[in-house]
């Protein structure tokens, strides 16, 4: 979301993963362009989102939000009026907000767009591939090996966003990496883990593997081919978690 449009907001509001592997709130993405206290609010909920430390379909409690923030209700409110307007929250009328969960018209929606933006930008990708970008998303690779458990955690998912971005960066445009990582965001951050199937982590690191080679070895067609089977993957495992 842009910082006009986050500013415009404010003006208009009055299972969790091993501690190794839990995201910062910098780490969260930040609402660049309005106030700091809001500001940390809003990477704070959004890193709780990302640790799992508040899940899809929980109610939020203002209170109980603020004073675990350590800031007054203001700058929560704010920040959850924001979350509202990007999707990752619902807002009722005298009920509050509640961490949205991903629907299948929502999540097939979004899985069709990883496809366009990830396969569409392969070939330049590898066009402009340097030795220094690959050691990057080999080191990306080996994090998301090391940290793979049998249990399911949000850790996990967001090593694989960072795979994913690394190799996505190589095009050198900005842009194709901010909307990946929104794309990516939108989904697992409004998704349940119970009931994932522990065993996909093993299948991803031998994709990654698999889509590391087709880069390395400049063959765009492979690559292309890779990244379309492990996309439609990922949607079939999340597609089992998530409510008709």
């Amino acid at each position: 979301m842009s910082r006009k449009r986050r500013s415009a907001i404010i003006g208009e509001q009055s299972a969790k993963p091993a501690e190794s592997e839990r995201i910062e709130p910098g780490e969260a993405g930040s609402g660049e362009g309005i106030s700091n206290l809001t500001d940390m609010a809003y990477r704070k909920i959004k890193a709780m989102m990302m640790n799992y430390d508040i899940v899809p379909g929980q109610r939020l409690i203002f209170v109980d939000l603020a004073k675990r923030l350590g800031v007054s209700r203001t700058p929560v409110n704010s920040a959850l009026g924001i979350l509202a307007a990007e999707g990752f929250l619902d807002f009722v009328p005298n009920q509050g907000y509640t961490v949205h969960e991903i629907t299948h018209h929502e999540a097939s929606n979004l899985y069709e767009l990883r496809k366009i933006l990830e396969m569409g930008a392969i070939e330049k990708v590898i066009e402009r591939v340097t030795p220094e970008k690959l050691e990057l998303l080999k080191k990306r690779q080996n994090l998301y090996e090391k940290a793979i458990l049998d249990n399911i955690s949000r850790g996990r998912f967001a090593l694989d966003q960072e795979f994913h971005a690394a190799y996505i960066q190589m095009a050198d445009n900005p842009y194709l990496t901010s909307y990946f990582r929104e794309i990516y965001q939108r989904i697992f951050l409004r998704h349940r883990i119970e009931g994932l199937r522990p065993g996909r982590a093993k299948e991803v690191v031998s994709e990654h593997k698999a889509l590391f080679e087709a880069i390395r070895q400049r063959d765009v067609k492979r690559a292309r081919n890779l990244i379309e089977q492990h996309i439609d993957a990922g949607e079939k495992y999340i597609f089992s978690a998530v409510p008709d």
